[in-house]
């Protein structure tokens, strides 16, 4: 496993919403799709309730990783997602977003559920670090910092991102190429997978 890209959230540039109920920064997207790509990933600031946008033809991630819920209403449910909460819907549901006790933020993973497949979960400090082949991963500090265990330490600060491209079955399975990483406390970190269907 090769060392990754560090991805500033310093140097990610907030676009405003169509229906100006927050930004959004984008942290990575499948390249070489234009204004079509198979993946993205982004933080969003959740500052207004309001309607989500829709997206056809995309199956969305939602993840709560600000300070307070969310509530998201659907034509024929409610959701009410706690911080480290998720929910996923597919991109042409009509989605209305509440917030009960404030502005929050959100991590929104959108693929296309044709080619991707896509993981996300939580991660432990001490965790191994191994990269499923051929896939795309990304690990988001929420809160708190991380660093790679080994020399250089690459600290990764809140907000933060590592990235590693999509590698080759050998590279991702050999165990030379594992990593560990160790946190301060109360440090969260949230991984995404991603995956090329066959």
């Amino acid at each position: 496993m090769k060392l990754p890209e560090r991805l500033r959230f310093t140097d990610l540039l907030p676009i405003a919403w169509q229906n100006g109920g927050g930004v959004t920064r984008e942290v990575a997207r499948q390249k070489g799709d234009g204004e079509s790509p198979g993946w993205r990933v982004s933080v969003a600031e959740l500052e207004r309730e309001g309607p989500f946008s829709i997206i056809a033809g995309v199956r969305r991630h939602f993840t709560v990783i600000g300070e307070h819920p969310v509530t998201l209403v659907l034509p024929d449910q409610r959701a009410v997602l706690a911080p480290r909460e998720s929910y996923l819907f597919d991109g042409e549901t009509a989605v209305n977003c509440l917030l009960p006790e404030g502005p929050s933020r959100a991590l929104n993973l959108m693929y296309n559920s044709a080619n991707w497949q896509a993981s996300v979960r939580w991660l432990t400090s001490g965790e191994s670090l191994r990269q499923a082949p051929s896939a795309e991963t990304l690990i988001l500090a929420v809160d708190g910092q991380a660093w790679l265990a080994g020399e250089p330490p690459l600290l990764l600060k809140s907000g933060d991102v590592w990235r590693w491209p999509s590698a080759d079955d050998e590279l991702a399975t050999e165990s030379c190429h594992i990593m560990t990483f160790e946190t301060l406390p109360a440090t969260r970190l949230i991984r995404i997978d991603l995956f090329p269907r066959a």
